[in-house]
């Protein structure tokens, strides 16, 4: 606001200069300036006074029309709900009234102008005073206007209003049942011009939305202790709020019992933005991914255990979203996320969150080969691959279940024998692994993978070989979100893919015995 306040000073003070040096250039310093007719004249002033009606109710009629016209453009393009927000703004109401005020007073001014004598010097002043304020104050009003409109700040004002509200009900005061809806409406707000911007293809707008309904998850879960245990209770939401009047009673208990039903407020709509963008905007899929995954972050570290497993959920979700809808980029990037997750899960000691995680990881890709989506079991393998190499790093208690669990991967699920060719990556992705165990020492463990795959066909592992040997760029050859090439492999792991292949000649392993 202080912008505009700048421009409506900047033009007043512009309009007083030029004014005043034309009136001296013309007519001298004037002898008094307490009377208007002195700088303008008794007639002149009553003249002008007569007409400031007229101009009054054209700056009124101007600033409504141009404000309905962007409103409702506005409203159109993103939400209804802005012309709410418009109308509860105080900088709006306050210079709407004052324009309508301003009308009304110059009305009646000029019915008193020939009242008697002595000719009305207040009211003539205030008269000026309140059209030269009007007109002044339109131009930067509308600025103010196009930039209120603007989606960004609608997002930032809608996200603010919720945090603002959550950090009330935390210091305890305010109204609960006043701040749910406050938050629910807000929360709401952004679902729809989120899923109104994907419509129109307004992935920006999209973007921010995400964020904004993180920020709100973030502002909850980290006031959640000072919150009144009232708050929590879900079950007043039964009855109105579309995204749990369907829910199973026994849900109902259980988000007021976990303390997670903003939480699922939330995320539903972080659902229903993915479904929407399934082959459509994959950046917005992919936001939603890393949206959820920090909210599962930031509640592992919170010790929020119910919201953790709440993200967790949605994320599996989303990853039933994409095999259903074959889209095979979004599965790409969702599992990237999924793998963030089970790495910091082991940085924090959770083994067996990690172990769930990447069993998780194999149930989907698993799911995605019957489907036909080969390259995601691939994905999958390179993924579990990685989460391993941390287990192995940190020695982790999980780290020969989450090995059995790799070794398992290629298996061929029933119904699909004979894409035997396409689980090619798995093998890559473990030889991959068997590598790392070479460099770091680790050669028990290199040799089982060498007997999970030692009655392998000798020329398709040759091919493997080569292929392995041939990939020298650690960057893929076209733009990808991850931006690596899975098959690189360092200098020094591939120095060791001789001696790992090396197993595989005939009475390798008898003379090494």
């Amino acid at each position: 606001m202080w912008w505009a306040g700048l421009g409506f000073g900047a033009l007043t003070l512009i309009c007083i200069l030029l004014y005043g040096t034309l009136y001296i250039l013309d007519f001298g310093v004037p002898q008094t300036w307490a009377l208007p007719w002195a700088l303008f004249g008794q007639e002149g002033a009553r003249d002008a006074l007569i007409s400031f009606s007229e101009v009054t109710v054209g700056v009124l009629g101007i600033a409504l029309t141009v404000v309905a016209i962007i409103v409702e453009l506005a409203a159109n393009r993103y939400t209804p709900r802005i012309t709410e927000l418009f109308l509860r703004d105080p900088v709006n109401g306050t210079v709407l009234s004052f324009f309508v005020v301003t009308t009304v007073l110059v009305v009646w001014i000029n019915l008193s102008l020939h009242a008697g004598n002595p000719y009305p010097s207040f009211m003539a002043w205030g008269a000026a005073g309140l059209v030269s304020v009007s007109l002044l104050l339109i131009l930067p009003y509308f600025v103010y206007v196009f930039d209120f409109l603007s989606p960004t700040r609608v997002v930032q004002r809608i996200q603010q209003t919720a945090t603002h509200s959550l950090t009330r009900m935390a210091r305890k005061r305010g109204s609960i049942e006043r701040t749910r809806t406050e938050v629910i409406q807000a929360i709401e707000q952004l679902g729809d011009v989120a899923l109104n911007s994907v419509d129109k293809k307004d992935k920006p707008i999209a973007l921010d939305c995400l964020s904004a309904l993180s920020q709100i998850v973030v502002a909850h879960i980290e006031q959640k202790e000072q919150l009144p245990q009232p708050w929590f209770d879900s079950a007043p939401l039964v009855s109105h709020d579309q995204d749990f009047v369907a829910l199973h009673p026994d849900m109902v208990r259980a988000l007021t019992d976990r303390q997670t039903w903003l939480e699922m407020k939330v995320l539903r709509q972080y659902q229903a933005l993915f479904t929407a963008s399934v082959h459509h905007l994959h950046d917005v899929n992919h936001m939603v991914g890393i949206q959820t995954r920090r909210i599962a972050q930031l509640s592992l570290e919170s010790n929020d255990e119910a919201s953790l497993q709440l993200a967790r959920r949605f994320l599996n979700t989303y990853m039933r979203a994409t095999i259903n809808g074959r889209d095979v980029r979004s599965a790409y990037n969702l599992l990237n996320e999924y793998r963030m997750l089970g790495i910091v899960a082991l940085e924090h000691g959770r083994d067996e969150l990690a172990l769930e995680i990447a069993e998780k990881l194999q149930f989907y890709g698993q799911l995605a080969f019957q489907s036909g989506l080969a390259f995601v079991l691939e994905i999958v393998a390179y993924d579990v691959c990685t989460l391993i190499e941390h287990a192995s790093e940190k020695e982790a208690p999980n780290h020969d279940a989450l090995l059995a669990l790799f070794l398992d991967l290629d298996r061929e699920p029933e119904g699909k024998k004979g894409q035997e060719a396409s689980l090619r990556g798995v093998r890559k992705a473990q030889i991959k692994l068997a590598t790392y165990y070479l460099v770091h020492e680790k050669e028990p463990r290199a040799r089982q993978i060498y007997e999970d795959m030692k009655h392998e066909k000798e020329d398709r592992l040759r091919s493997i070989h080569q292929e392995l040997l041939d990939v020298e760029d650690p960057e893929y050859w076209e733009v990808v979100d991850r931006g690596i090439n899975f098959d690189y492999l360092s200098n020094e792991r591939r120095a060791t893919l001789g001696r790992y292949f090396g197993w595989f000649e005939p009475g390798a392993h008898a003379s090494e015995s």
